[in-house]
């Protein structure tokens, strides 16, 4: 049996990517974790993920948005939904994230975040098809989860 979709998430936590991967495989999806930014780059250069997760602060204070932006520019990874999950609005580092230009997400989300969202988005965006109906388009703005 073929997975759902394939989600890579991007994050310096291990434990949260233990959770996930667990959560996301239950519910079908396969799962890669990638504990930086770069190492993210290189596997969806790899195998272009149907869904990212991707964290902001990991080795650098807004790592994650760099990432966001070599997606952005990347021809073949153009259109990869983005969910940014974040912690750094509560953070000491909540100065250094860029509000002078957009933000390449599809999502943007406070940590901590309920499996149940993780799973509503993963599905909401990396499911792969079975009726009439697709994830918004690359230029969307962020939207509120439903």
């Amino acid at each position: 049996m073929s997975a759902k979709g394939d989600v890579l998430i991007i994050d310096d936590d291990p434990d949260l990517c233990v959770a996930l991967r667990i959560a996301l495989q239950a519910d079908g999806f396969a799962v890669r974790c990638a504990s930086h930014g770069s190492l993210g780059l290189q596997m969806m250069r790899e195998k272009k993920p149907d869904l990212v997760f991707l964290d902001i602060i990991m080795r650098m204070p807004t790592e994650g948005v760099w990432v966001s932006e070599e997606i952005a520019a990347d021809p073949e990874l153009q259109g990869t939904p983005v969910v940014i999950f974040t912690s750094i609005v509560d953070s000491r580092y909540a100065g250094h994230f860029p509000t002078d230009r957009p933000l390449h997400a599809h999502m943007f989300l406070d940590k901590p975040v309920s499996l149940d969202k993780i799973l509503k988005i993963a599905n909401r965006f990396a499911a792969q098809p079975s009726s009439p109906g697709s994830p918004p388009s690359p230029g969307s703005p962020p939207s509120p989860p439903s």
